[in-house]
């Protein structure tokens, strides 16, 4: 399939999804190699007290990134959506450390 202007491929393509002859459902494997991929970066970051940078994310995702983030003590403020992509902007709050 031929690269959309916006689109970008994956490094290593997902080989074991329906759409490669695979089991596993295509979008709920993806989403779920970004949520892994951001509880992986925020448990790193949490360990120093870091707030992560904002960015770009689908937004049917922001409800469990948001959990995710409430796990490592962080806030999560959705911003604009980027209309030519689709993806909504997400900020971070510093960790909370409570009273």
């Amino acid at each position: 399939m031929p690269e959309q202007e916006g689109e970008f491929r994956l490094v290593m393509p997902f080989v074991i999804v329906k759409s490669q002859g695979g089991p596993y459902d295509d979008a709920a494997f993806a989403a779920g190699m970004t949520c892994g991929q951001f509880w992986t970066e925020l448990q790193q970051l949490s360990v120093h007290g870091a707030t992560p940078r904002p960015r770009y994310v689908r937004p049917e995702h922001i409800p469990q990134l948001d959990l995710i983030a409430m796990h490592f003590n962080y806030t999560i403020k959705a911003g604009d959506t980027d209309e030519a992509s689709g993806y909504q902007r997400i900020d971070f709050g510093p960790q909370y450390d409570g009273p």
